[in-house]
């Protein structure tokens, strides 16, 4: 079931009647680990804007080791990691958005002030200085 819309899994969903078919629907539609996927997208993103695997790590200003274990899919980053990785590689706010789905941590949302400030920084390709500093100004916890 990979690569299906959203909505087809969906209507496949609401046409399940018993258990036996919820199990068998969860097997194949979960096949592959989150992490794993996040990390596949955080390369070809990366892949794209001729960016290797040591200057990800790099740019997101993370501990070597724990980058190199995100970008394998061993490690599933936190969302404020991952918004490091995001901001520090200048992923566009939809290809960020895409890295926050995939790993389950939620969209950025513009009502909630810390995610705006987050936006804002995004669409302006601010660096993670920049944007710590935005964010402190502000009173919100910058991202650790």
């Amino acid at each position: 079931m990979k690569n299906r819309p959203t909505e087809k899994l969906l209507e496949m969903l609401t046409k399940i009647k018993d258990e036996k078919e919820l199990k068998r629907y969860i097997k194949t539609s979960s096949s592959e680990k989150e992490s794993l996927k996040l990390s596949k997208y955080i390369l070809e993103v990366c892949n794209k804007k001729d960016i290797k695997k040591s200057e990800i790590i790099r740019n997101a200003d993370i501990y070597r080791t724990y980058g190199y274990e995100i970008l394998n899919g061993s490690k599933l980053p936190s969302r404020d990691k991952l918004l490091r990785i995001c901001i520090g590689n200048k992923f566009s706010l939809k290809e960020t958005n895409r890295c926050l789905t995939l790993a389950k941590h939620g969209i950025l949302y513009a009502k909630n002030p810390r995610d705006s400030i987050i936006i804002f920084a995004i669409n302006n390709k601010l660096s993670l200085i920049e944007t710590d500093i935005l964010l402190d100004d502000h009173g919100l916890k910058v991202l650790d």
